[in-house]
């Protein structure tokens, strides 16, 4: 396995395990209360209709496009991946489209990961100092695996012209997930160009 396929599915499983047990955040500040409010609503429905979502991925990709999807900027992950000089040449309807397929691929990568934790994994975090005005923040912590492992998390966070705040970056344990998948999509936007990517994309969701 190279190393960008098994950056990748670190990756997948400690983002799958981290987003559905960080409910045991107490923080009272928003950046916090955005991720609270939106893990109790995703650890609900996954309690609820496990059964369901093991035997129906589409299922489980609705329930987290309704849930998670909100709490993510995930435009803005698009343009930090695609680069300044791509995003800033790509069309809206480019951009749109990109937007659109990597929604997409994110569901249907990570959504698995959240079936895969145990219910033993701990998350512990770090208190986060936000000044008035700030319009971005780190939530630093540290998820202990079932296994005992630590795994070092920094959930990037801005509310940055927008109503909420929303995570728009993730670094585990040293795997940056913007930095990730940049490189992992770099081969095809150079030799294809934006427009190849979203097929490449698009026909991946398609599998």
């Amino acid at each position: 396995m190279n190393f960008m396929k098994y950056s990748i599915t670190k990756l997948s499983l400690v983002i799958g395990i981290f987003v559905m047990f960080s409910a045991q955040v107490q923080a009272m500040q928003s950046p916090h209360d955005v991720v609270r409010q939106t893990v109790d609503s995703m650890v609900a429905k996954l309690e609820a209709n496990r059964a369901t979502y093991e035997v129906n991925n589409q299922a489980l990709y609705d329930m987290l496009d309704e849930t998670l999807l909100p709490a993510l900027h995930v435009p803005r992950m698009a343009d930090l991946i695609l680069g300044k000089q791509a995003a800033n040449s790509a069309t809206d309807e480019q951009k749109n489209a990109f937007v659109k397929e990597f929604k997409t691929f994110l569901l249907q990568s990570y959504a698995t990961g959240l079936l895969n934790a145990t219910g033993k994994e701990k998350v512990i975090y770090e208190p986060t100092e936000l000044a008035p005005g700030d319009d971005k923040v780190k939530v630093k912590a540290k998820l202990i695996s079932a296994s005992g492992e630590e795994f070092p998390i920094v959930l990037s966070m801005s509310n940055r012209n927008d109503t909420r705040w929303r995570a728009y970056n993730l670094d585990v344990a040293g795997i940056d997930f913007i930095r990730t998948y940049r490189s992992s999509f770099a081969l095809s936007l150079k030799e294809k160009g934006i427009d190849g990517l979203i097929n490449d994309l698009r026909g991946k969701n398609a599998r």
